[in-house]
């Protein structure tokens, strides 16, 4: 079919709207349309097409107006229909009232419309949600950069409430007579200021700063209270006494001169603490990372599990060593996107799920430190819950206590195709605020709050869930709208031995590559974790 034209009139015959999809020019249209007007006042029922001796017009009255599109004769009727009855949802979705005055008014809302749905005179196959997703225009990072931008003009407001409540504070002091002594004499040294925001702007300028100036940064923060005679470690410490909330009997705020580097990630730390596997000669890991992107009701946008697995061998008479894949993977399978390291006899990797080196010869280094032979990844389809371990939504309302404060509920649930154990599962919300409660009536996870950070916000630990398991939790939270409270980062991981992957990757044997084909001695670890797993 060719769609030459689509518009709306009146039925008096007055021209309201036109696009034109062909080199077609307005007058030549404006004659179709007045043609069209005397054919359907000439025909005594209602028809849904009326046709001339050049075109087709197929139409549909609604109120006082007609939409009309104009076809060449030769188009599939069947087709025109369908194509007219989408532009008439979209028509329906920026009209309310069918007022000539609200046509006018959302013109370049219905052209544009009328421009998703038919390209060049041709049908666009889109439904009508498609239509309206491409309209609007929505974006992931533009919604989180006016979250951004809201937080911080809410932290102005509140810092400019702070400062006029402290000039108030002075002038009432002077006013009786009090000479504050913190404020009394003044300092000709920018770091020297009495005001706490000072550090903090110094905090956050260097925090984002190049590796070397942090270094410079910290280091001058060292130095600091002996070069000015101990006169600002004690400013530092006088303006963070008494503030904070407690966890664990200590105070949650430190003074600046925290060994606490500024950059210095949670993942990172978390690295560095994991304890190295023993080896008894080989030892072979399965790692796995899971991402995903989850909407507040539970529906999955995104996900994706990416895995390596690693090598490590520390025993020179085991390193001529071959790996053979559990017989219910499937190599081939284009999902998990199978790659082989470099040195690694890919066929027969393909034709027998063997692991092993393409020369039989060569062995595989023996010094004790992982090697990745073998990657795969993963992407799932939208509401696809397979790669997901934790299901997850979320419940927020106005709390009744006061304004600003809000309910929340998260519901959690353990896939059921996931058999392990989830280990020490992090929520943390990006609001930084002390007014945060857990609610002990719907706890039967035990969760607790375990950091309150003003860079990553409050963040809830669930110290373990097993497999098949679905609860909440609830808490009451101080944040300035709803929308503060998102994206909600969710941390978690596993490492068993000898446990189930989640793309089902495991280790039937291990052989020697020689031509004796003796069994060799291994031990497997299975571990999953995070690394953006997000509800936005």
């Amino acid at each position: 079919m060719v769609v030459l034209a689509a518009s709306i009139t009146t039925r008096a015959g007055k021209p309201l709207l036109s696009r034109q999809f062909t080199e077609i020019s307005k007058d030549r249209v404006l004659e179709l349309l007045s043609n069209f007007q005397s054919l359907v006042t000439n025909i005594l029922s209602e028809h849904t097409f009326v046709e001339d001796e050049h075109v087709r017009y197929v139409y549909r009255p609604f109120d006082d107006y007609y939409i009309i599109l104009i076809t060449n004769r030769q188009s599939n009727i069947i087709m025109d229909l369908s194509t007219l009855n989408l532009f008439s949802q979209t028509v329906n979705h920026y009209l309310s009232s069918f007022d000539e005055a609200e046509i006018y008014d959302n013109a370049f809302e219905i052209l544009s419309s009328f421009d998703e749905i038919v390209v060049m005179g041709y049908k666009e196959n889109l439904s009508i949600t498609q239509v309206n997703t491409y309209l609007s225009l929505e974006s992931h990072e533009e919604r989180i950069q006016e979250i951004i931008e809201r937080n911080k003009e809410f932290e102005a407001t509140e810092e400019r409430k702070r400062r006029a409540k402290e000039i108030a504070r002075r002038e009432q002091e002077r006013k009786m007579g009090i000479v504050p002594s913190e404020f009394s004499i003044p300092s000709n040294r920018f770091m020297a200021s009495d005001d706490p925001n000072v550090g903090n702007a110094y905090n956050s300028y260097y925090s984002h700063a190049s590796a070397a100036a942090q270094q410079s940064y910290i280091q001058s923060h060292r130095e600091r209270p002996t070069e000015t005679n101990g006169r600002v470690s004690s400013e530092v410490n006088h303006h963070h006494d008494g503030r904070g909330m407690k966890l664990a009997g200590q105070s949650k705020r430190d003074v600046v001169t925290s060994s606490r580097s500024p950059g210095f990630s949670k993942a990172s730390q978390q690295d560095q603490e994991e304890e190295k596997p023993i080896n008894n000669g080989i030892l072979i890991s399965i790692k796995e990372t899971v991402n995903a992107e989850i909407t507040r009701d539970g529906a999955i946008n995104s996900s994706e599990l990416k895995g390596v697995l690693e090598l490590r061998v520390n025993d020179k008479a085991l390193a001529h060593a071959k790996l053979a894949l559990d017989d219910s993977v499937d190599v081939k399978d284009r999902s998990l996107q199978f790659k082989t390291h470099p040195n690694i006899d890919k066929n027969e990797f393909l034709n027998s799920k063997i692991i092993s080196l393409r020369d039989n010869k060569k062995a595989f280094p023996s010094n004790d430190q992982s090697l990745g032979v073998l990657r795969w990844r993963k992407v799932g389809a939208a509401d696809d819950k397979t790669l997901l371990p934790l299901e997850i939504s979320t419940w927020v309302s106005p709390s009744e206590q006061s304004d600003g404060v809000f309910d929340v509920t998260v519901e959690f649930e353990v896939n059921e195709n996931y058999t392990q154990t989830l280990n020490e599962v992090l929520f943390t919300f990006p609001v930084f605020t002390e007014n945060v409660s857990i609610n002990a009536d719907s706890n039967e996870h035990n969760a607790t709050i375990v950091d309150i950070d003003e860079d990553t916000g409050v963040t809830i630990k669930l110290e373990s869930i097993a497999p098949a398991t679905s609860g909440v939790f609830a808490f009451t939270i101080e944040a300035p709208y709803e929308d503060g409270l998102f994206p909600i980062n969710v941390d978690f991981k596993h490492s068993e031995a000898n446990a189930r992957s989640v793309s089902g990757v495991s280790i039937s044997n291990v052989t020697s590559s020689l031509e004796s084909e003796e069994a060799l001695p291994y031990d497997v670890i299975t571990s999953l974790k995070t690394e953006e797993y997000i509800v936005i």
